[in-house]
């Protein structure tokens, strides 16, 4: 490790961050600190704490986090890749090696990434919380439900997973958001009541039944039922109002060109009925 990069990491250094970095709200604003971390490859080695003078001092990666105190000498960082990680508000900048620190950082290209950032979040936000959310009717939620879990039917699932499901996850910020989570509970109980839907442990949790499957695909039958008459009703009063026009004509109410012979084409009509 050559003295420019010990002399970054030791100025990184001097802003680590703390055990538990906040990412939302008026404290993730606030945030301005760097984590260094030494990866073999994809594989993390060790978060660093310290630079030490034969190398670097920091907490080895032990399957769930880094917990151990070790020290890896700087003889054998060789091969070894390093990555800096800059929490700056409510982003996080991620650089590879110092020279992409070094390309951000020092020309402050970084502040421009975030105000793209922030702004790609929340404009859309901004526009998605003067919308008035409203939840579908029962029956259309229970088929979000059974789109949702098709890929997988016995995990079980909370009404946060299925309003963001239906919302995606831009209603945890609307300010509908408390209102629409009581009235979404009241549907998933009712459903668990009808029995499309059980609890799993707790009265947060559900799975999906095997009723859900049947009483949705009843509900489609009777809908394509229904739309199936309407259009049938539909077109019998468009021919109706055509026959009692041309009916008028036979009868002489109305006068037609007398190149027009009307009672050809009732006959005509007539035929189709």
């Amino acid at each position: 490790m050559n003295k420019i990069t010990k002399y970054i990491l030791s100025r990184l250094l001097n802003q680590p961050c703390p055990i538990q970095i906040p990412r939302s709200g008026a404290l993730g604003k606030q945030v301005n600190c760097y984590s260094i971390s030494i990866y073999n490859g994809d594989v993390p080695i060790m978060l660093v704490n310290s630079i030490e003078e034969n190398g670097l001092n920091g907490n080895h990666f032990e399957g769930r986090g880094f917990c151990t105190e070790a020290v890896i000498p700087f003889s054998l960082y060789s091969g070894l890749s390093l990555r800096v990680d800059h929490y700056h508000g409510l982003v996080t900048h991620t650089y590879n090696g110092v020279l992409d620190y070094i390309l951000h950082e020092w020309t402050g290209l970084y502040k421009l990434q975030s105000i793209y950032i922030l702004a790609k979040h929340s404009i859309p936000q901004y526009f998605f919380n003067k919308r008035n959310l409203q939840l579908p009717k029962r029956m259309k939620i229970l088929e979000s439900i059974v789109s949702r879990q098709s890929e997988e039917p016995h995990k079980s699932f909370s009404s946060l997973d299925l309003m963001s499901y239906i919302y995606s996850i831009r209603w945890y910020l609307h300010p509908q958001k408390t209102e629409l989570r009581k009235k979404m509970d009241l549907y998933l109980s009712s459903f668990v009541a009808s029995g499309e839907l059980k609890n799993n442990g707790s009265s947060f949790e559900f799975i999906i039944t095997g009723k859900a499957i049947a009483t949705l695909e009843q509900y489609q039958i009777e809908t394509a039922r229904a739309k199936s008459a309407k259009s049938v009703n539909s077109w019998m009063l468009r021919l109706t109002a055509i026959l009692a026009f041309f009916a008028a004509f036979q009868s002489g109410l109305i006068k037609s060109p007398v190149w027009i012979d009307l009672g050809k084409i009732l006959e005509w009509l007539s035929s189709f009925m």
